[in-house]
């Protein structure tokens, strides 16, 4: 079997037995590995060793970009310890991988289709030193593309790196693909049913040979319900309107604004009194008819093709988008919702939007995992497994539901639940939010280096964050919505850096928000993570509909489309402390709501919380115990 280390820990070895068991026996593991387990070895070395033997393809899934590093270096050491020609193709969206500059601000299909007028147009100097005018290979492209091969598996990044200055690199790692065993890629590649059928094309690749390893599985019933869903607002209908008046579309010019007019006249009658109200297809569709005077086929296949012709000449186009929803909301109505709602937007400004809600994943998921030799869901925060099964389309007769030891010492995690205070609704008081402030500090003086706190919106940050003001002595790192990228990214680097100060630093962030998902914190750079508050979703008709369809499919909606989805991300704040087995820390979950029935079953077995009133004591003793 091609492992990639010298060591097989037990606990990875019966991952690697089920996986094994998995392909070999063609059915699928929905696994829940706790974190410093070694997942990626332990998945991917049995798949390459029965995908090299029987010819199938394996393809790695990841929700980041920054999560494919450690299948690569994984490879990389499988190839060096046994000598085997094993090719791998690291595959990021197309337009990450683009050398025009400008067109990480356009949408997934905005992008494709300024690619494809380029291409068309024989305007992409990089597309053409790769095929020619006449789509042939050229040969400088050709030795190009034989150094990749002889130093895959590589990085998107170093590929693209090698290639940006003279060739299109998308082109050149499609070309690496067709010859790769190992794919590894984003979630959109293969769920998103129209980007799959032309993905796998390229690739000269078909899921009923192809292995799926899909990375950091709990965000897979969002992603895909993201995917196959869309909105449109009043403020994109009025740039599309002066969009299409400045490239000279006037009659299309004129339909846009009527179709303003169309939400403005829904907002009305449907709403009347209400911020949000669910709309039918025909509803909308009769509505945009009588107001715009245009057949609904006619204006967005009129607007598709005005977008085509200003893509050629501006990479992005409002245009495109209010066509691409239309076109959209002529689907299903089974496992959607449709819903028209009224909310404030950039600037305070009232916004009207109208929504195509995907609420089954397994529309897609479904008919991908079960046409695949064997899937493999892997995750630390994958209870309960059945869940995910039933949420993504899993076939019950064909599905092993795995969960497996922790590699840590116990006595290394303290997870306690204070049951002193709760972020609920009707508790949201300034004396409430005071106790809740009271209660962190006391806890983050009982721990030495860093320490983070995670609240369950930026709302219930900002109303607790005057309690706190001036209480630690703890440099303090705030987290914000408005923050970019490149900004919280600088934010917790000198965070990590108040670790090696004398009392280390304090961050306050967000569940569910990008610090306390995908991000290692391991040793003084996290000792202890509190999660304030349960970070239920907004009861909104989105909200509601999702309970209903899977109270109706599943009989368990509740849990289903409001507790468990929440609790996931509560888990996955919490479990940013303890990365490695020599870590010691402490995980506080501060809400009383945490220890009711409900929510405890939700917790990973291995953490064995502890419910208690006396939170800072225990903490403090904890780490004097070191």
């Amino acid at each position: 079997m091609y492992f990639p280390f010298e060591k097989i820990r037990p606990i990875q070895q019966e991952l690697i037995n089920d996986v094994t068991h998995a392909i070999d026996t063609k059915r699928h593991l929905i696994a829940h590995a706790p974190t410093g387990l070694g997942k990626t070895a332990a998945t991917l070395g049995p798949a390459l060793t029965v995908a090299l033997e029987k010819g199938y393809s394996v393809f790695f899934l990841t929700p980041k970009h920054s999560q494919h590093q450690i299948a690569i270096e994984t490879l990389q050491k499988i190839k060096q310890k046994h000598g085997i020609d094993v090719k791998a193709t690291d595959l990021i969206g197309k337009k990450w991988m683009c050398s025009h500059g400008g067109v990480e601000r356009l949408s997934s299909k905005e992008f494709n289709e300024f690619c494809k007028s380029l291409r068309e147009g024989e305007k992409c100097t990089f597309y053409n030193a790769v095929f020619g005018t006449k789509n042939q290979l050229q040969g400088s492209a050709m030795d190009m593309l034989m150094g990749l091969k002889k130093k895959s598996p590589i990085h998107a990044e170093e590929l693209f790196e090698m290639c940006k200055e003279d060739f299109c690199s998308y082109e050149l790692a499609s070309l690496l693909g067709k010859d790769s065993q190992v794919i590894i890629a984003d979630y959109y590649h293969i769920f998103q049913p129209s980007v799959r059928q032309f993905f796998l094309g390229r690739l000269k690749k078909e899921l009923k040979n192809s292995i799926l390893i899909i990375d950091e599985g709990h965000n897979l019933p969002s992603r895909v319900r993201d995917i196959l869903s869309a909105k449109l607002n009043n403020f994109i209908i009025n740039r599309a309107a002066k969009e299409a008046k400045a490239f000279h579309f006037d009659d299309l010019s004129e339909a846009l604004e009527n179709l303003n007019n169309t939400f403005y006249n829904l907002k009305k009658s449907a709403l009347k009194n209400s911020k949000e109200a669910f709309i039918s297809k025909k509803d909308f569709i009769d509505e945009l008819q009588t107001t715009t005077q245009w057949a609904y086929e006619d204006l967005y296949s009129d607007l598709e093709s005005a977008s085509a012709e200003i893509r050629k000449s501006a990479k992005k186009s409002f245009v495109g988008s209010v066509s691409e929803f239309l076109e959209m909301w002529t689907g299903d109505d089974a496992g959607y919702s449709r819903i028209l709602r009224t909310k404030l937007g950039h600037s305070e400004r009232q916004m009207i939007e109208l929504s195509y809600n995907c609420l089954s994943p397994a529309i897609s998921a479904g008919e991908v995992i079960n046409e695949s030799v064997s899937t493999i869901l892997m995750s630390g925060t994958l209870v309960p497994g059945e869940m995910y099964r039933d949420l993504l389309g899993f076939p019950e007769n064909r599905t092993d539901l795995k969960t497996y030891a922790s590699p840590f010492p116990p006595e290394n995690r303290l997870v306690l639940i204070d049951t002193n205070t709760t972020t609920k609704f009707t508790s949201r008081t300034a004396d409430e939010f005071q106790k809740i402030a009271r209660d962190c500090i006391d806890i983050v003086k009982s721990v030495p280096n860093n320490c983070a706190i995670f609240f369950p919106s930026y709302y219930i940050l900002q109303a607790i964050l005057p309690f706190m003001e001036g209480k630690t002595a703890k440099e303090v790192f705030i987290d914000s919505s408005e923050l970019k990228k490149s900004q919280r990214a600088e934010l917790l680097n000198q965070f990590k850096l108040a670790a090696s100060n004398g009392n280390g630093g304090l961050l306050l962030a967000v569940q569910g928000g990008s610090m306390s998902e995908g991000i290692d914190l391991p040793g003084d750079f996290l000792k202890c993570a509190i999660v304030v508050g349960v970070p239920l979703a907004n009861p909104d008709l989105a909200t509601k509909s999702l309970i209903e369809f899977y109270d109706y499919k599943y009989n368990k909606g509740w849990d289903y489309g409001y507790t468990h989805p929440a609790m996931t991300r509560a888990i996955q704040a919490a479990g940013r402390c303890i990365r490695r087995p020599e870590d010691k820390g402490a995980v506080v979950f501060l809400d009383k709501r945490f220890a009711w029935g409900s929510y405890l079953k939700c917790l990973p077995p291995e953490w064995k919380p502890i419910a208690t009133k006396l939170t800072a004591d225990k903490i403090k003793r904890f780490f004097n115990s070191q």
